[in-house]
């Protein structure tokens, strides 16, 4: 398989991964065949697509409206808790500064745009040209060009009773905060207890405030915690709150996800195959550089239980490898694994 057509082949099933992910919780888009019940988690999924949909400028359009429309859901906090990097920063800040000015239409009115031409600006679409003229003040602060961007006002509220809303429904009942996403990653994992620190790395916030969550919560008698050796581990009755969502029994609650190193993985992956240069490539570094590429996200991929073969000196293997990890990861995000 060629670079070229790799990357063809990650960026549709990206893209595919997206629509149907978004399109189930309020996106104008045509709903997927098949219903998710694993809990999305929102602010890695929005951090996610603003790289993915770099290569489909509807889907960026309907994900920031989406957005507008539903801020109240999302935790700014926790997005930028899980940035990895000053292209993630730059990515939400400018997407949550577009959002926050449709809540202030005269004052983004006011604001002065940059001219297209500005040499300090990068392309927000990957192989569009930019049209001459002005482009949006709040992706152009954060160093993108874009033309300005109108709501299209297509999309809705999650339906909050679906799997894929969970996290959402529960942030209705207990606040846009950490102790919403402690409750969903103790229902959701199917484990008798868990430990502190795979709470914090799932809730997506730091370990100070995932602890003080934990405590209010075990103050207040819906959490149980237990010492094993120099840890705390914490439990929860999953069939009184079954019970308190109205659902028939625990089996019934939606089911859990590593989203947070899933997307990390194939937004890595996907970045890779941006790269200018990769088709000139030799099998030989093409095939190097696709084992450092492995290296870098066998941690992640761990979380997914997919562990890739590394053994010996690099070689042409490694470039088969990477595709097959490719494949599997996203297949394994739509779950279809």
């Amino acid at each position: 398989m060629t670079a070229a057509t790799f990357r063809a082949e990650v960026i549709a099933g990206l893209l595919e991964l997206a629509w149907e992910q978004w399109s189930q919780l309020g996106v104008s888009g045509a709903a997927p065949a098949r219903r998710e019940e694993r809990a999305a988690d929102a602010e890695a999924l929005l951090l996610f697509t603003l790289h993915a949909a770099r290569h489909d400028p509807r889907l960026f359009g309907e994900v920031l409206d989406w957005l507008a429309h539903n801020t109240a859901l999302i935790s700014t906090h926790r997005l930028r808790n899980i940035c990895s990097d000053a292209t993630d920063r730059a990515l939400a800040g400018a997407a949550l500064d577009w959002a926050a000015a449709q809540r202030r239409p005269q004052a983004a009115e006011r604001t002065e745009a940059s001219s297209s031409d500005d040499p300090g600006l990068e392309p927000l679409f990957h192989g569009l040209p930019i049209l001459a003229g002005a482009v949006d003040p709040a992706f152009a602060s954060h160093g993108f060009a874009r033309s300005r961007l109108t709501p299209s006002g297509k999309s809705h509220h999650p339906r909050l009773l679906d799997p894929i809303s969970f996290a959402l429904r529960l942030r209705r009942l207990l606040g846009v905060g950490v102790r919403a996403e402690v409750v969903r990653t103790l229902l959701t994992i199917r484990a008798p207890r868990l430990a502190s620190g795979v709470i914090s790395a799932d809730a997506g916030f730091a370990q100070r405030n995932v602890r003080e969550g934990l405590g209010q919560l075990q103050q207040a008698g819906v959490i149980d915690v237990v010492r094993v050796a120099d840890d705390r581990h914490y439990a929860i009755r999953t069939d009184d709150w079954a019970a308190l969502l109205r659902l028939p029994s625990a089996p019934h609650l939606p089911l859990h996800y590593d989203w947070i190193p899933a997307y990390r993985a194939l937004t890595r992956i996907l970045r890779w195959v941006e790269q200018p240069g990769l088709d000139e490539l030799s099998p030989y570094l093409l095939a190097s550089r696709a084992r450092t590429l492995l290296d870098e996200i066998a941690g992640l991929l761990g979380y997914l239980r997919i562990v890739p073969e590394l053994h010996g000196v690099p070689g042409a293997d490694d470039w088969d490898r990477l595709t097959s990890v490719a494949r599997t990861a996203i297949r394994q995000a739509r779950g279809d694994a």
